[in-house]
């Protein structure tokens, strides 16, 4: 019998079989950009799945590591014309040691004290923005267009390798999780989510961790605002650094089952969809109706499945392992 890590290695490379045929048979522009917002934002719900479904430290700031890094890649762009694959990765860089930075002082903090200083934070970074004339204050930024290729980072003619590059991104950061998991370090994190005082009085750094945390989630935080910057060619304030970033990230991997590797995946392949084609059905009469559904829709599931889509996997699971002990025991009563 497979034990459960040879099932989540089969699993993610059937996952990454399907994902590179899907866009192959959704060939409609709008189709490939919604396929594109759930890569990213599930590679988004991951990140933060580090930093709050595994260590316990929930987040409501995440727009800041996300416009951060949006603006890193843009501002070496536009100001000293470096490639953009290299901004990608200085983006990374960058906000993962701003992480570590306003880590130091956020880790002490606990529970709700730790998400109310992160949506402090994502407001004071986006007031330093919108003032900040060297970066074009609340303007923002627009990126030249230049030929279109791999190397330049842009794509005119077709959304398709803009979705790659946001699905292999994707896979990066969930193969990076299936390690984690396994290792000293993922069993650190879950330690420290359960009981910190426990964790630390075991011998578990919790400082350290809590930190390695942090700047992990920034830094691929970073990359996906990077991603962003490059797949719309302008950055500014109000979207880059705004509240509802910080939000939907945190609702796609509650909402799809935090502390797992399929749960921000689901979140984002469901809610994703929903609030695009409610806004392109529903929002341009201003009436708000595509936000009311959506809405409802999100506190429905937290009222009736607070553990997220993985809570009803996993119940399904559990009882189709009941029923085939119980044929098993039938048909041999005396093993």
């Amino acid at each position: 019998m497979r034990d459960n890590g040879q099932r989540q290695t089969i699993s993610l490379i059937a996952f990454a079989a399907v994902g590179l045929v899907l866009p192959l048979a959704m060939k409609a522009r709008f189709a490939q950009h919604i396929l594109i917002m759930v890569a990213l934002y599930a590679a988004l719900g991951e990140a933060w799945n580090i930093m709050a479904g595994y260590a316990g430290m929930v987040s409501i700031g995440q727009a800041a590591f996300f416009g951060l890094g949006a603006y890193v890649s843009a501002f070496l762009f536009v100001e000293y014309n470096v490639n953009p694959w290299i901004g990608f990765v200085a983006s990374g860089l960058v906000t993962a040691a701003f992480g570590t930075l306003v880590g130091l002082p956020f880790s002490r903090l606990r529970g709700r004290y730790f998400a109310i200083g992160t949506i402090a934070l994502g407001q004071m970074i986006k007031v330093v923005f919108e003032n900040w004339q060297r970066v074009g204050a609340a303007t923002g930024l627009m990126l030249p267009l230049v030929d279109e290729g791999i190397v330049s980072f842009q794509f005119h003619t077709t959304k398709l390798p803009y979705y790659y590059i946001a699905f292999a991104m994707l896979l990066a950061v969930m193969a990076f999780m299936r390690v984690m998991e396994r290792s000293r370090m993922g069993y650190y994190f879950k330690a420290i989510r359960e009981n910190e005082d426990v964790a630390s009085g075991l011998g578990v750094n919790k400082t350290a961790y809590k930190l390695i945390a942090i700047a992990v989630s920034a830094g691929v935080t970073g990359m996906c605002g990077a991603f962003l910057a490059q797949y719309s060619l302008y950055v500014e304030p109000e979207y880059m650094f705004n509240h509802t970033i910080s939000v939907t990230i945190a609702l796609i991997a509650v909402f799809g089952g935090a502390g797992s590797i399929a749960g921000p995946i689901l979140g984002a392949a469901i809610l994703i969809p929903m609030s695009e084609l409610t806004r392109a059905w529903l929002g341009s009469g201003g009436t708000g109706i595509d936000l009311m559904i959506y809405g409802a829709f999100i506190v429905l599931m937290c009222v009736y499945e607070p553990e997220g889509l993985m809570g009803i996997v996993q119940r399904a699971n559990r009882k189709m392992i009941v029923r085939r002990e119980r044929r098993g025991s039938t048909r041999c009563p005396n093993s």
